[in-house]
């Protein structure tokens, strides 16, 4: 299954429910598609780095989703004729991979007389 992450910008006057409202709103569209929204965190009120829709703060929301496949148009939409929501933005996260390189067999590694660092697992060097 695809995950996905959506991050939306709302309008920094919304009241709590009114996040409420637009969060709920995303997981309908979702459902609708066979989508499910895995996990929601809000990140609060921040300014912005450059001014949207005339505002320069705005209430974050990032949502974990997954089964995105037919739903990331529909959301597009939706983010487009919402009025209070200023942006958003869907990104497919990347699944975890066990390691990222691969790595020498010690008998390999004893019968070699230079000495080499590598790069093992999250790039740590040994």
């Amino acid at each position: 299954m695809s995950q996905h992450e959506v991050i939306i910008i709302l309008d920094p006057a919304l009241t709590e429910d009114g996040v409420e409202r637009e969060i709920s709103g995303v997981r309908e569209i979702a459902a609708k598609k066979g989508g499910e929204v895995l996990e929601v965190q809000k990140w609060g009120k921040k300014r912005l780095a450059y001014e949207v829709k005339k505002r320069r703060e705005g209430q974050y929301v990032l949502m974990k989703m997954g089964g995105m496949g037919k739903v990331v148009a529909d959301l597009e939409r939706h983010f487009r004729i919402t009025e209070t929501i200023l942006k958003g933005m869907i990104v497919r996260a990347e699944e975890h991979r066990g390691k990222r390189f691969k790595t020498k067999s010690q008998a390999t590694l004893a019968g070699s007389t230079m000495i080499t660092t590598q790069e093992v697992g999250d790039g740590e060097l040994q």
